[in-house]
Formats: C-alpha cells, structure tokens, sequence
C-alpha cells in the first residue's frame, strides 16, 4: 500500500513539473528548438500565455520559455524581463522542464531558473554599461545602468553606479533618490551609505550625514575613510570637542596613517582659524575703555587660537614624517600655523597685554 502511495505521489510530481503540455506551447518549442525560428516560436508562445488551456494562472512555462529561449537571445532585454516577472509571479516554485546547474548550485524550480538568468544577463549589461561609461558617454551609460536595473534590480551596484552617472552630470536630487532607492533594495550596503551621506553633506543636510556615515562604518569592511569624514561633520555641526575626541581615538585605530594625521591638522587648523578671526574686528579696534571682562575674553581667546595653531603645526609635521614621499602640502601648512603662531605672540598678545596694564586689568 505504502509503495502504491509513493508511485501515485510521484506521479503527481510529474505531471505538475511538466504541467504545460498545451498545444500552443509545444508549438512554440518545437519552433524554437527544432526549427530555430524564433518569430514563429514568439507567435506560438504568446498564444499560450493566454489560451485556457495552458493553465496562464498557474503555469509558468510560456512567460519562462519567451524569456530564456526568445527574447534573451533576440537581446531585447526589455521584453525578456517582463516575462521574468511574469514567470516567477505565476508560479515560482514549478520545476524547470530541463535543470540545470550554475556552478555549484542546482537549479530545479521556475525561481532558481528566474533568478540565475537575471543575473547572467545582468552581468553583461553592467560590465557593458561600466564600460560606455569609462568611454564618456554619460548619457548612453545612464541608458544601459538603467536597463541594467530592469533585468535584476535587487542587484546594488546598479543604483550606486546609476547615482554616480547623476553627480557627473550634476543632477543630485536624482543621485540622492537613486542611492536611496538602493538602499531599500540592499540595506547593509556600506557604499550606498557612504554615497548618501556624501551628497546630504554637500546639501549641509549634516545631521542625516552623519547617520548614514555611521550606517556606512557599520557595514564596511575598511571604514577608516569614512570615519576620517565624521570629523569634518562634528566641526561644521560646531561641536569641535567631539570632533577632537573621535580624531583621537582614530590616531589610535590608524598611528601610522599620514592622511589621518593632515586631516586632524586641518581640524586644528580650521578652529585656529575661526578663533582669530571671530574677533579681529574687535582687535582692530582695541581701546583701554574697552570692558575688563571683554577684554580677559579677548586674550584667552587668542591664547586659544594659538594652542590650536601649535598642535594644528604638530599633526600636519607628524603627516610630513609618516608620508613616504614628499608632500609640499603638509610642510607649507605647518609653515603657516607657525606664522600665525608668531603672530599672536609678537602682536595680538603683547598689544592685549599693554591695554590690560593701561586699563589697570589683571589679565590673569
């Protein structure tokens, strides 16, 4: 009893694996696979997506058959994905009338089959794609990124390349849409989320810049440059201790990167920089009426300014020392920050100093 259940289950099997036996449909095979006619194979195969007959609300072969064995050798790949996403909407777990293997994998059902020419066919218009763009053509490549996206479009290299086609051509409303878009479809992609805080950046949109910064350290497999670009986050945000703090505890992750070491230069720099010159108006103008409170203000502003020009000097000589070939760049900024430095000790501080003693003000 137990065997004859077993034989009947297994016919069952078979006759669902192989469920399109309509006349339309072998009309369309035999076309294709033994006449090699392709717009007769076509004309047949259509007929079976909707004759009663071939079962359209649960048979997948038509739409799979057209895909696979019509349009993806006709190289209109518009066409060969619609039946795509026909075929695994209709029935994606039906067996395949011939599995095959892709590498190591098995591939046995209408999904597994769905999926597998996806992203062979994909593969070949991406590279395509990536090539027209190294060419120049910017506008063709947008062109194929997007058919690119039409035949597999859970792929994620699709809309980060797509978005870099928008930034060239300076559209990044549309790059910003695109990455995010990609994002849905990949939400661990650390590029996508490098992408999308760089153009929220360039928009001053800081706050949501840094959240897709630290998305994008969260799933990337080398995050120093992206944490390297929260500095300069917390500084325009103005919140130059935390910029100070997060340099340092990347100085410890990365003591031997010169690039590092500029960039917090530059941090120091940059807040030497808005100390001096948020007051030099005032400097200008110095007077011993001036109030003494204000004027205690002043001098430590100053003593500010140049303890930030001075560790500013230090990290821009430590990226001289590390780099392996010679960088004019670091060299010329620490050269400045030690002119600014001489600066405020041979100006701004003796002249505070002098009104202070003017104004009988204890400076200290």
């Amino acid at each position: 009893m137990k065997k004859f259940e077993l034989l009947l289950s297994l016919a069952i099997l078979t006759l669902w694996g192989c469920s399109s036996t309509c006349m339309e449909y072998r009309s369309a095979t035999t076309a294709a696979r033994s006449e090699k006619n392709l717009k007769r194979a076509e004309k047949w195969a259509l007929e079976a997506l909707e004759a009663p007959e071939c079962n359209p609300d649960q048979d997948a072969y038509a739409p799979y058959f057209l895909a696979t064995e019509v349009y993806a050798k006709q190289k209109n790949y518009i066409k060969m994905a619609k039946m795509l996403t026909l075929a695994e909407a209709r029935n994606p777990d039906q067996l395949l009338e011939n599995p095959f293997k892709l590498g190591n994998e098995q591939i046995k059902t209408i999904q597994q089959g769905v999926n597998a020419h996806r992203d062979v066919e994909w593969q070949e218009i991406y590279n395509r794609a990536v090539s027209i763009n190294n060419d120049g053509n910017i506008e063709k490549a947008k062109e194929t990124f997007e058919l690119a996206i039409l035949i597999n479009p859970n792929r994620a290299e699709n809309y980060y390349s797509l978005a870099s086609i928008f930034i060239q051509s300076n559209d990044m409303e549309m790059a910003l849409n695109t990455v995010r878009i990609g994002i849905e479809i990949d939400n661990k992609n650390a590029s996508l989320y490098q992408m999308e805080g760089d153009l929220l950046a360039q928009k001053n949109n800081l706050l949501l810049a840094e959240k897709s910064y630290l998305q994008s350290i969260k799933y990337a497999k080398n995050p120093g440059p992206i944490k390297r670009k929260l500095i300069f986050i917390y500084i325009d945000l103005g919140n130059n201790q935390k910029a100070i703090n997060y340099s340092n505890a990347l100085l410890d992750e990365y003591p031997n990167d010169p690039d590092l070491y500029y960039n917090v230069g530059v941090l120091y720099q940059r807040m030497a920089a808005e100390q001096y010159d948020a007051n030099i108006e005032e400097f200008n103008h110095l007077s011993e009426n001036i109030k003494a409170e204000r004027l205690k203000e002043l001098y430590l502003s100053y003593k500010k300014a140049r303890e930030y020009a001075y560790s500013s000097r230090d990290y821009f000589l430590q990226a001289s020392d590390l780099e392996e070939e010679e960088n004019t760049s670091s060299m010329s900024a620490a050269k400045e920050m030690k002119s600014l430095m001489k600066k405020i000790d041979e100006i701004f501080i003796p002249s505070i100093k002098k009104t202070a003693k003017t104004a009988g003000v204890e400076l200290n």
